[in-house]
C-alpha cells in the first residue's frame, strides 16, 4: 500500500545539463559585460576660441586616453557631432548645456555662457592733411597726412577712379589742368574721409613781341618794341569722379556732410540734375540730398554725364534703402 502511494520523482539528465550550461553561459556573459564596463575618469573637455560670444567659431575637443567614440550635444538644436575635435558656432547669446558622451557610457556636461557680440565702434578720426591750393601741370607735388592714430592711407588725386597711393606722404604729378578733388581715407574706414580741391594750371609763360609805331614821324627815333607776357587762360572745372561721388553720398547718408559742402563739388552756375533708379522724372541736387541724408542706403552704381568733359550736368544713381527684413 505504502509502495503504491509513493510518488516517484525523476529528472531527465538532458534537462539538468541544459540548465547547467545556461547558468554557466549567463555567468560568463555577466562577467564579460562587467569586464567591458570602464570606469569614467573623464571630468572635462576643452574649449578654444577668441571669445565666448555669439557668432564666434569655437573648438571643442577631448584628449582623454582609451576613448573611441564621441557624441557632442550643444543644446541649441544643432546636429550631433561624432568626432573627438569639432567646431561650433552659437548664433545667439545665452546659457547652453553642452554634453559629451564618450564610449557610450561616460557623460560630461558643462553649462556655457555665450555673451552678446562685442561690437567695437571705431571713433571717427579728425582728418588733417596738406594739399597745396595751386600747382603747375607736370610739377611733382608732395602731399602729407598729419592725422593722429592713422595707420593706413588711400589717396585719390582726382584724375582717375582708382587709388593713386597708399603711403602716408605721397608725391604726384598732374597730367591735366583744372580743379582736382583730392581725397584721403584713413584706416580703411569710409567715415574717415576728407576732400580738398587743388587747381592745376599751365606753367609756361608765353612771350609775345610786338612792334609799336608812333604816328608822328620823328627823325632818329627808333621803333618801340614792347614785350607782353601772356599766361594762357585756364578754365577751372570741377573734376569729381564717380568713386568720389559714391563716397560723398555715403557720407551724406551718415549725416556727416552738409548740403553746401556737397554742392561745392559741382559747377556753381550749373548744378546737375539727378535720375534715381531709372525714374522718368529728374530731381534737383537739393531734392536728392534731402532724400538720402540720415538714411541707411546701399548704392549699386553711380554714373556721371559731363558737358563736353567739363561740368557735370546729369548724375544717374542706383540705390536702395536698407531695411531690417
Amino acid at each position: 500500500m505504502n509502495n503504491q502511494n509513493q510518488i516517484k520523482t525523476h529528472f531527465d539528465s538532458n534537462v539538468i545539463i541544459f540548465f547547467a550550461l545556461l547558468f554557466v553561459f549567463s555567468c560568463g556573459l555577466l562577467a564579460f559585460k562587467n569586464s567591458e564596463k570602464e570606469e569614467c575618469n573623464i571630468e572635462d573637455f576643452n574649449i578654444e576660441g577668441i571669445a565666448l560670444e555669439e557668432g564666434e567659431l569655437l573648438t571643442f575637443s577631448d584628449n582623454s586616453d582609451n576613448s573611441y567614440s564621441w557624441r557632442w550635444y550643444f543644446g541649441d538644436g544643432s546636429d550631433i557631432s561624432y568626432k573627438s575635435k569639432v567646431v561650433h558656432v552659437f548664433k545667439k547669446h545665452g546659457i547652453y548645456k553642452v554634453k559629451l558622451l564618450i564610449n557610450n557610457s561616460c557623460v560630461i556636461e558643462k553649462n556655457i555662457k555665450i555673451l552678446p557680440k562685442n561690437i567695437v565702434v571705431e571713433k571717427k578720426l579728425d582728418i588733417d592733411f596738406f594739399v597745396p591750393s595751386k600747382v603747375y601741370l607736370g610739377q611733382k607735388i608732395k602731399f602729407s597726412d598729419k592725422t593722429e592714430n592713422g595707420t593706413t592711407w588711400e589717396w585719390r588725386f582726382g584724375e582717375t577712379d582708382v587709388i593713386d597711393s597708399k603711403v602716408k606722404n605721397p608725391s604726384y604729378v598732374y597730367k591735366t589742368t583744372g580743379v582736382k578733388t583730392v581725397s584721403i581715407v584713413v584706416n580703411g574706414n569710409k567715415k574717415n574721409v576728407k576732400f580738398k580741391d587743388v587747381v592745376v594750371v599751365m606753367p609756361e609763360v608765353k612771350k609775345t613781341v610786338r612792334k609799336v609805331k608812333t604816328n608822328t614821324k620823328v627823325e632818329n627815333v627808333p621803333e618801340v618794341i614792347v614785350e607782353i607776357l601772356e599766361t594762357p587762360e585756364v578754365e577751372v572745372i570741377k573734376a569729381i569722379n564717380e568713386v568720389e561721388l559714391t563716397e560723398l553720398i555715403y557720407i551724406i547718408s551718415d549725416g556727416k556732410l552738409s548740403y553746401e559742402s556737397f554742392k561745392n563739388n559741382f559747377c556753381a552756375d550749373k548744378l546737375p540734375l539727378i535720375q534715381v533708379n531709372d525714374a522718368s522724372k529728374y530731381i534737383t541736387l537739393r531734392e536728392f540730398y534731402d532724400s538720402v541724408v540720415d538714411k541707411k542706403i546701399k548704392i549699386k552704381e553711380v554714373k556721371i554725364n559731363k558737358e563736353k568733359n567739363k561740368c557735370i550736368v546729369l548724375i544717374l544713381v542706383y540705390y536702395k534703402l536698407k531695411t531690417f527684413f
